[in-house]
């Protein structure tokens, strides 16, 4: 059995194939102990502030496709079409044919990262893989690129 206390303070028992509900909620009867220790742990941490996600999306369409579209020109770069999505695990891909694919989280990096991930999906127009040659191009276009990686493993997947 698997016991969670979710963020609004409630239970989630996960029963194995052979498991009852019975047996589970006498789990959770000799569970009470950690269940209110968890319980204050989650009371002591403070509220979880979520950004306005429509808004934020909004913006990323008003501004990604832009700046996308400026870079490409000023590195003599063809896109044929910029698209915003809401990727879960990816921040932008590039598709044979030229279109391009920004996550709408973007908005949320710091600049010098947000600027990575567009030239990387410009650069792949150049190089459609992942090659020394890909990332010789890419370390000519962002200096900052080892930097800017670094913080989408770290700091980025809070962003998910």
């Amino acid at each position: 059995y698997i016991l969670r206390v979710l963020d609004d303070g409630t239970l989630r028992v996960t029963l194995p194939r052979w498991g009852s509900k019975r047996e589970a909620e006498a789990f959770v009867e000799r569970s009470g102990p950690w269940i209110a220790k968890q319980l204050q742990k989650q009371a002591a941490r403070p509220a979880v502030v979520r950004p306005d996600e429509a808004a934020l999306r909004k913006r990323a369409v008003q501004e990604l496709p832009t700046e996308l579209l400026a870079l490409a020109a000023a590195y003599g770069v063809t896109v044929t079409r910029v698209s915003i999505r809401n990727q879960r695990s990816r921040w932008g891909a590039c598709s044979p044919s030229g279109t391009i694919t920004l996550n709408w989280r973007l908005v949320q990096v710091p600049p010098f990262v947000c600027d990575y991930v567009l030239l990387h999906e410009l650069m792949h127009r150049r190089e459609l893989n992942d090659s020394a040659r890909f990332w010789r191009h890419v370390a000519a276009a962002c200096p900052r690129y080892v930097e800017a990686r670094r913080w989408l493993r770290g700091d980025g997947a809070r962003l998910f």
